[in-house]
């Protein structure tokens, strides 16, 4: 079976070190890079003062944003946290003026988790209609939250076409839930995936460069493929860390198997650095070439199973 073609965007967490601490790299900087290593689009986080990395919140810089964005041929989605109906209408706003096409966000709600459900729930059913007529669908990540099974519940009772699911491959594993397992119950609902992989290190969840971890990639993005689902984003989310937390979707935890067990730490700084946050106020510099090593690293191994994947080899 010959799998479709790939709509591969870069995500600016695989950048966020030099985003976030090397002035003379822009976003317009990414978006010439997203270029140059043949991305379809790119995937913009905006959490955090002045929209993050996307740089400014101006409706000035908004529009150069935009107009960067559709000189260089590139589609764009933007990603925010909560699904608090008057903020996420005001980023589908935003998603409108920079040309994006998706808005992808998780809850912040907190408490039993019955009440989170049922909040998340009322405010994506409130959401929707709002979303539909700004025409840009909101996904609901299956972030650290909840399972896969969860989410997809959440959107079975939405029950909205433009309220759909993004697809991440190892947020799954903080909760105990396969990263397959959560694919089945999510592919009816989703629109897009975040590629990334990650290992067990130090009693916790860590990313590495993608290819390089325990997560079957290959696998997960021929899934996508044969679903039909394209659009992907390479978010390499090296030396990330989440601590485990518990399932409670009333099925059982996983535990074993070679996707949670415990990984033994290389020593190798472009695979993970611990205390990456400490090493930012000692030396940003070197966070950041350690950041581009692995990014690079990454996209060779991704490359490599995108080639053999779109070829019908795998």
């Amino acid at each position: 079976m010959t799998l479709p073609p790939i709509d591969f965007f870069v995500h600016t967490w695989s950048f966020r070190f030099r985003l976030l601490h090397d002035p003379d790299f822009t976003i317009f900087d990414l978006l010439d890079r997203a270029v140059a290593d043949g991305n379809s689009g790119i995937g913009l986080n905006i959490n955090g003062p002045h929209y993050r990395f996307l740089g400014g919140d101006t409706p000035e810089h908004i529009r150069l944003v935009a107009e960067a964005l559709r000189e260089r041929g590139l589609d764009c989605d933007i990603e925010t946290s909560s699904t608090n109906p008057r903020h996420l209408t005001k980023l589908l706003d935003l998603a409108v003026a920079l040309g994006a096409k998706h808005l992808r966000t998780y809850t912040k709600h907190e408490g039993p988790r019955a009440q989170v459900l049922d909040a998340t729930i009322r405010d994506l059913v409130e959401i929707g209609p709002v979303a539909a007529d700004r025409g840009v669908p909101v996904l609901l990540e299956n972030h650290e939250e909840f399972t896969g099974v969860e989410v997809a519940r959440i959107l079975e009772a939405v029950d909205h076409p433009s309220v759909l699911a993004l697809y991440d491959y190892g947020n799954s594993m903080m909760l105990g839930e396969d990263p397959l397992d959560a694919l089945e119950a999510m592919l009816p609902w989703t629109r897009k995936a975040h590629m990334k992989d990650h290992v067990v290190m130090h009693g916790m969840v860590c990313g590495v460069p993608t290819g390089e971890g325990v997560l079957p990639i290959a696998e997960i993005t021929r899934r996508l493929l044969e679903a039909g689902m394209t659009r992907i984003a390479f978010e390499n989310v090296w030396s990330y860390t989440c601590p485990f937390q518990p399932r409670e979707d009333g099925l059982p935890r996983e535990e074993s198997g070679p996707i949670f067990a415990p990984h033994e730490d290389p020593q190798d700084p472009a695979f993970f650095l611990p205390d990456v946050m400490g090493e930012v106020e000692r030396d940003p510099a070197r966070v950041i070439e350690l950041e581009a090593a692995s990014y690079q690293r990454a996209s060779a191994k991704v490359n490599a199973i995108l080639a053999e994947l779109t070829e019908g080899r795998a």
